[in-house]
């Protein structure tokens, strides 16, 4: 009897061991890609900011928007709330196309 008492209390403590193990691997993985993420950002952040604004503006972007292109939070304004693309003004009325 003894020595089923003492397997048990064995297999709880490996258990417990067992579960302490992965939730601090999977602490460290979270860990590893909030880093990641944040590197991502910051060579972003660093990359556009590098460009002149002549750069910028051909990639239809300003100074300010580069944050949060970078966070993923970007919004051009050609998009609804729906998530569907807006026509441009030159698809809407086609007495302007070709001068708009």
């Amino acid at each position: 009897m003894e020595y089923k008492i003492k397997m048990q209390a064995i297999s709880t403590a490996t258990n417990v061991l067992s579960q302490a193990i992965e939730g601090l691997l999977d602490l460290v993985k979270d860990l590893r890609t909030k880093l990641q993420a944040r590197a991502m950002r910051r060579r972003t952040i660093n990359e556009l900011s590098s460009l002149n604004d002549h750069e910028l503006r051909d990639l239809g972007i300003s100074r300010s928007d580069i944050t949060s292109i970078a966070n993923g939070t970007f919004h051009d304004g050609r998009v609804n709330r729906r998530g569907k693309i807006k026509p441009t003004i030159e698809q809407e009325n086609d007495n302007l196309r070709g001068w708009v």
